[in-house]
């Protein structure tokens, strides 16, 4: 793993092939793993940039008691973007992928060849696109998730966050294995939610601006929020399209990972042909 330096803070990252740069960004309570399979198919034709985000991974933690600035981890995708010298392809997954879209906006569409976005949830254009009721639902998921991690209840909090992706029962039934991480990175989930809750556009107009080639992709039973998310994108973004994947819910890289991949690098091969 390379490192550099974000807000004062070390940013693990993973740079492997060569060829026309692709970004992945991982979603809230991963790290760059979760893209393993991906990589070692991008690998061979195009150069990743694979981060762990702040907070996660082999990456520094957000420093206890310092405010959180919430476009910390796009600068991370962004600077990403500038060392790799060429339009890159973001994809990213659900918080990774809110950050993507975020550093493609901060980099302008010269220097983006293209997007694949996997439930970004970017809810914070739900309050600019006039979409109250669907922001109202994740409103109480975010005030409940920083609510318990207030009271230092690390249990409650995961429960809260991750009752609502993927059902209560479910996380319930979960094993081990899923809830030790989850419970582990909660704290910098409920600084997420707090940057989202603070977060505000005057109008979806920068995005209308954006005109880079993107594919949006959600899980088909995902929740209400996300799908919202991705319809007001799709309305907003000029180059766009929305697909989605049958059966499955916000987790789809990881339950449906090799449709997702075969979408995911069609949509690359297209905007971005290897080298």
């Amino acid at each position: 793993m390379e490192k550099l330096e974000i807000a004062g803070i070390p940013v693990a990252y993973l740079d492997e092939g060569s060829g026309p740069p692709v970004i992945l960004a991982h979603c809230s309570s991963a790290s760059h793993r979760m893209w393993g399979a991906l990589i070692r198919e991008l690998a061979s034709s195009y150069r990743v940039l694979a981060p762990d985000l702040i907070g996660y991974g082999q990456s520094g933690l957000w420093p206890q008691g310092r405010p959180y600035e919430a476009d910390a981890d796009a600068r991370v995708l962004a600077a990403l973007a500038r060392k790799a010298g060429g339009p890159v392809h973001f994809v990213g997954h659900s918080y990774g992928a809110a950050m993507a879209l975020e550093a493609a906006r901060m980099l302008g569409a010269a220097e983006v060849r293209g997007m694949t976005l996997i439930e970004p949830v970017s809810f914070h254009l739900l309050k600019a696109a006039g979409r109250d009721a669907a922001y109202r639902e994740v409103e109480a998921v975010a005030r409940g998730t920083i609510a318990a991690m207030a009271d230092g209840d690390r249990r409650r909090a995961s429960a809260v966050y991750m009752g609502f992706w993927l059902g209560r029962l479910r996380w319930w039934l979960a094993p081990k294995k899923l809830k030790t991480p989850v419970m582990e990175t909660v704290d910098k989930v409920a600084l997420e939610f707090a940057a989202i809750e603070a977060q505000t556009v005057e109008s979806l107009a920068p995005y209308e601006a954006l005109r880079v080639p993107t594919l949006l992709l959600y899980g088909a039973n995902t929740r209400r929020p996300a799908k919202v998310v991705v319809e007001v994108l799709s309305e907003t973004l000029p180059l766009s399209r929305a697909q989605a994947i049958p059966a499955a819910g916000h987790m789809s890289p990881f339950t449906h990972r090799d449709a997702v991949n075969a979408l995911l690098l069609a949509h690359i091969a297209e905007a971005a042909p290897a080298g």
